[in-house]
């Protein structure tokens, strides 16, 4: 299985920054008063009060400013602590006040809030995943025991996601079992966590943790799950698509003008502070698989400098440079066995649930095997490998066709139809596949 790391909890996924400029604070309040936005003041009595108001003055000589409200008000003490609660950027805003005295008529007067935070309504902003994208989970308790399951994606986020249970089976018995709640437990660990079918990105995979699961009355079984153990070129990929879909993920506040500034006095809106910095994380973040090859003595990394590697070493390296194409509808037989790939030590594949998708997955460069199941869609395992030959672009490219006890008639139809080798189901990785593959790229002699 891929190392998994531990997150850093230094990350700025995790961090929770604060507004605490003060020139920032009155142009989001005077922005408020200028909009006429409403607010929300959140009152800290019994039972709690939430009451609409406007921002009607600001008072940058006071650090003050007052709000309306459409009706009477509770009587606050001075010196008492409120939450108000505001939208700005098509975001969401709080800030604890300090109320001062009566202002104005249904007018109160409240003092500067020291610093302002983010009050998004989760404590990681989500996406929503349209049912057109066709993006899916699968989960497992563990590769080789307990319950796994697969469904469509609802919605994501850096730490967590909502997918709907449509498939369910005990790994070790390979039982398909019908979805239900009772599954799977709040606080269970799950060993592997696989988003599958992102639009234009890489399988990401690490573990977690159900948080949640559970059904409406005759309703879809939906389960809540925290993200952990990412590895951080996932965690990049992530990263990446959150920011397409949310660009104010990265957690910057906005950059406010007071009204009458100078241009050298305030910066302009387009800036993004220090703590919100959205870079792309640069080829350097990456970890070279190849690096430490060379001799660190070798002046320039020369073949005839470089120390020998040793034989075991470079048979691990050449599993991992090995680039599978996987063609399997279902995603959770297909979870499993590209898991059962990854324990054998190899880590790059393309994977995709019909002939289409496939096709496309290929142009994205050079593929050293391909694995058909052995019914894809309305077309056979054997009718998609006689397409992909006809179609020239996979030429020389061995192809692996998974059959049910298949027979001498089956294994010569296979052959005819440009197929390299016939693997059994269930697969069995240790008795067949692994010497397999090991053979057919020169690992072990033949």
């Amino acid at each position: 299985m891929v190392r998994l790391l531990g997150a850093n909890k230094d990350d700025l996924f995790d961090r929770e920054p604060v507004q605490t400029d003060v020139q920032q604070i009155l142009a989001y309040l005077e922005e408020l008063q200028r909009l006429r936005t409403l607010a929300h003041l959140q009152l800290r009595s019994e039972p709690p009060m939430c009451l609409g108001t406007r921002i009607e003055l600001v008072s940058d000589q006071d650090l003050t400013f007052s709000l309306s409200f459409p009706h009477q008000v509770p009587r606050m003490k001075p010196g008492e602590v409120v939450e108000f609660h505001f939208p700005l950027g098509g975001m969401r805003f709080e800030a604890d006040i300090t109320y001062l005295d009566r202002g104005r008529y249904m007018e109160s007067v409240f003092r500067l809030p020291r610093a302002v935070r983010f009050a998004d309504r989760r404590g990681s902003r989500r996406t929503r995943i349209g049912s057109r994208e066709n993006a899916s989970v699968a989960i497992f308790e563990s590769l080789f025991d307990g319950v796994a399951a697969s469904g469509r994606l609802l919605n994501l986020s850096m730490e967590g996601l909502c997918m709907r249970m449509e498939r369910a089976l005990h790994v070790q018995a390979g039982k398909r079992v019908a979805p239900s709640p009772s599954l799977f437990t709040v606080g269970q660990r799950l060993q592997i966590v696989r988003i599958l079918n992102l639009p234009h990105l890489p399988t990401i995979e690490c573990s977690g943790e159900v948080r949640s699961c559970a059904s409406s009355q005759d309703g879809p079984v939906r389960i809540g799950i925290h993200l952990d153990s990412m590895e951080t070129r996932d965690s990049a990929v992530l990263h990446r698509f959150m920011l397409r879909r949310l660009p104010t993920l990265g957690r910057a506040f906005p950059v406010k003008r007071r009204r009458g500034a100078t241009e050298d006095g305030t910066p302009g809106e387009e800036e993004i502070d220090e703590g919100g910095s959205t870079e792309e994380p640069s080829e350097q973040d990456f970890e070279d698989p190849l690096a430490g090859l060379v001799s660190e003595d070798a002046p320039d990394g020369g073949p005839e400098e470089a120390s020998p590697i040793p034989e075991d070493r470079l048979i691990r390296l050449r599993r991992r440079s090995r680039r599978f194409l996987v063609i399997m509808p279902d995603d959770l037989d297909r979870s499993i066995f590209v898991a059962t790939l990854q324990v054998g030590g190899y880590t790059c594949f393309l994977e995709a649930r019909n002939l289409v998708q496939g096709l496309e997955l290929s142009k994205k460069g050079q593929v050293d095997m391909i694995f058909l199941d052995h019914q894809i869609g309305p077309l056979t395992g054997l009718e998609v490998a006689q397409r992909l030959r006809k179609m020239g672009r996979l030429d020389g490219v061995p192809i692996c066709l998974f059959m049910d006890g298949p027979d001498v008639r089956a294994r010569l139809s296979a052959k005819a139809a440009g197929v390299n080798h016939v693997v059994n189901l269930p697969v069995d990785f240790d008795g067949e596949l692994r010497e397999l593959l090991d053979r057919s790229f020169g690992l072990i002699k033949q």
